[in-house]
């Protein structure tokens, strides 16, 4: 083991191949996982061969310090998004559609010793509320959570990724 194999924490996030906005406090990436053990009488624990991976769910965090009026519907499902009048209105819509759906949510970061690390995660969609901490003399940073969605016709593969490139760190 190098040290230059060291995975650095600074990054950016990325809505497909564009830059999301300012971060606070970075983010986190998490697959969370329910295994199943299949027990026998007189097991004292978990048996090699039978414990079965039963669901797992890969989640991307952000904290975003900047809410660009124009990302707002693509951080939360449901929203509409409209210029037509004096300003820009934004209210919620009846359903969840197709557009809410992000294609790819990336963090790029790189090692220390400067080999780009990709996370990606899949059909991402933020399931969370809105909720805007509204504080006298501090910033809005609201924690945005993409969760990855299964395609319908593999739903067995998971919708993430960890990429180690071969070679030095480059963005997007």
């Amino acid at each position: 083991m190098a040290v230059g194999d060291i995975l650095l924490g600074e990054g950016v996030f990325y809505l497909n191949t564009t830059p999301i906005a300012l971060t606070r406090g970075g983010g986190s990436f998490t697959v969370e996982r329910e295994y199943r053990e299949i027990e026998a009488d007189g097991d004292y624990g978990p048996v090699k061969g039978r414990v079965r991976k039963i669901r797992s769910r890969a989640k991307l965090v952000l904290n975003a310090l900047e809410l660009l009026e124009t990302n707002i519907a693509k951080f939360y499902p449901a929203l509409d998004y409209d210029t037509a009048g004096a300003g820009a209105t934004i209210t919620a819509k009846d359903q969840i559609e197709d557009a809410d759906y992000q294609d790819e949510v990336a963090w790029v970061g790189r090692t220390l010793s400067g080999k780009q690390v990709r996370i990606e995660i899949y059909n991402a969609i933020n399931l969370e509320n809105i909720e805007w901490e509204l504080v006298d003399k501090e910033e809005v940073v609201p924690e945005i959570t993409y969760t990855a969605t299964y395609a319908e016709d593999s739903r067995t593969t998971e919708p993430w990724e960890v990429v180690y490139a071969n070679d030095a760190y480059y963005s997007l």
